[in-house]
């Protein structure tokens, strides 16, 4: 009785443990554990969700992709790769916040006010003048106030995104495919179109 008792407290422990052989997978045949559920090649616990990629969502979790997930009160942002406050304008530090607004002491994104334009409309060769914030375009007319004139490509920009390879705009955290096509950070532009997570352990 004694031996019969210690070999069922033995296997409880190991179980309570997770034993790095049962973590996964219960048998060779691939058999989630009791509790578990199957998730694309892993095991979920009771109380986890599976996300359409085959990965296990925490309790309250929100999943950003990748096989990454946020915890419960946190939002997903900058493409899944980091986890910020739940709520409007909630952050935790610049990297939550657009690029036209910083994270203040309250824990908010708060918008940048640009100091007041005192600078004169800008008169162009042809005697076209252009309003404030705007710039003269090469071949006549002005810019749109604010966007700014790729010089290599004549395309024209808003606040917040960069010159594309050839041709076009993208945001200016993103990965440049050219042509205004773009990725996520932590991917890479596939040759014949689309986008591709970079594998691990290698530069972004």
């Amino acid at each position: 009785m004694l031996r019969t008792l210690r070999i069922l407290l033995i296997g409880l422990g190991l179980v309570l443990t997770g034993n790095p052989a049962l973590a996964t997978f219960h048998d060779a045949q691939g058999q989630c554990r009791a509790g578990q559920f199957k998730c694309g090649t892993t095991c979920c616990s009771g109380g986890q969700r599976c996300s359409f990629d085959g990965h296990c969502i925490p309790l309250g979790g929100t999943y950003c992709g990748g096989g990454r997930s946020c915890g419960p009160f946190e939002r997903c942002v900058a493409g899944g790769a980091r986890c910020a406050p739940a709520g409007v304008n909630k952050c935790t530090s610049r990297l939550d916040c657009p690029g036209d607004s910083f994270c203040n002491g309250r824990g908010e994104c708060e918008r940048i006010t640009p100091d007041p334009d005192t600078a004169p409309p800008t008169i162009c060769e042809d005697g076209r003048t252009c309003a404030r914030g705007s710039s003269c375009l090469p071949g006549g007319g002005c810019s749109r106030p604010g966007w700014f004139l790729c010089e290599e490509t004549g395309s024209q920009c808003r606040p917040g995104f960069k010159c594309s390879d050839h041709q076009g705009c993208v945001p200016i955290k993103a990965i440049d495919c050219g042509y205004g096509k773009w990725c996520k950070p932590g991917e890479q532009c596939l040759p014949e179109g689309g986008c591709e997570k970079l594998p691990e352990g290698s530069d972004p």
